[in-house]
């Protein structure tokens, strides 16, 4: 079953807003009630309502919404969305603008203080050069190739009874001696009752609507299952057969032969491995670099070359040569 994501809203009831009149000073005058001034008959301005506060909330009885008032384009006074002619001059209203919504937040102005946003930055902008001066700048160096060591390894394998652990699902089927255990495996999301939010929208003809929107929540819960150890014959590495010298002459240890079956206690050789080093030598100092086996074949000893180095450290930078 999924679980249910989509919010929803739930109307709470819709009330007046409250407008202030510009000309008398008449406060909290009735965004539907009072399309003109009680106090002095000026027309409402749609852009002076505002939200009340729960104490001076009245509710919208016997009002029909038909949709956000129209600005008048000739007199600039808000209008009913069902007027044909603006109320005031008579202009039509066919095409004329909804007023503009008021919103129930207004972004409040940022405090004023210490610039630390400027100190902080100019601190990260200086740690960075500071990092690219030590760790990151490089500069061209002249070095001689003084000389090539390699390094090999076999890895030895010999078929055994090991100890193993996994999932149920994970067990292998020639696995035995077989014992499990609950445990948690993952978790999933189960539904958890909602989130709620009370919001004010204008619905631009002088009311509001207060709605609940709510959003589903959900918890994780824990997910178990079987965790098993078992016993089982597999190839293990037991050993590895090293060499190492120097020059271009490579050299592998001789490794066991394939056997001819696969029983408990046979042996055979398993992953190879070989390193490659130069050194190299500007006259004071000796740098050495582990590189690919075509990158070591292409110098010679004695060989000028010019590669990078970390420009504080002197480190050379392998992937130059």
């Amino acid at each position: 079953m999924s679980t249910p994501t989509t919010p929803r809203e739930e109307s709470l009831g819709s009330y007046e807003m409250l407008w202030d009149c510009p000309h008398c000073d008449t406060k909290k005058n009735l965004g539907v009630t009072h399309r003109h001034c009680p106090n002095c008959g000026a027309p409402q301005d749609a852009s002076k309502r505002y939200f009340p506060s729960d104490a001076d909330k009245v509710a919208v009885a016997n009002h029909q919404f038909t949709g956000a008032d129209r600005v008048c384009s000739s007199c600039s006074t808000a209008q009913s969305a069902k007027a044909k002619n603006c109320g005031k001059c008579g202009a039509p209203l066919d095409g004329m603008k909804a007023v503009p919504l008021i919103l129930q937040h207004k972004a409040a102005p940022a405090a004023k203080g210490r610039p630390w946003g400027w100190y902080i930055l100019a601190f990260v902008l200086l740690m960075s050069v500071a990092i690219w001066w030590r760790c990151i700048r490089k500069k061209n160096i002249e070095l001689d190739v003084k000389g090539h060591r390699w390094a090999t390894v076999i890895t030895v394998e010999e078929y055994r009874e090991v100890g193993q652990s996994g999932w149920r699902n994970e067990v292998p089927s020639d696995a035995r001696a077989i014992t499990c255990s609950q445990q948690k495996r993952s978790t999933k999301s189960v539904p958890d009752g909602e989130s709620c939010t009370m919001v004010k929208r204008d619905k631009g003809d002088g009311t509001f609507e207060e709605v609940n929107q709510c959003t589903p929540k959900t918890r994780e819960e824990p997910v178990y299952d079987d965790h098993c150890d078992f016993r089982v014959d597999r190839w293990t590495a037991v050993d590895e057969l090293k060499q190492a010298g120097t020059g271009l002459d490579v050299k592998w240890a001789a490794a066991p032969p394939q056997p001819a079956q696969t029983v408990i206690g046979a042996r055979r050789a398993g992953a190879r491995d070989a390193t490659y080093t130069l050194d190299f030598s500007d006259g004071k100092k000796t740098r050495t670099c582990n590189v690919s086996e075509g990158t070591w074949r292409k110098y010679k000893d004695g060989q000028h070359v010019k590669a990078k180095a970390r420009a504080s450290s002197g480190e050379l930078v392998c992937s130059s040569l």
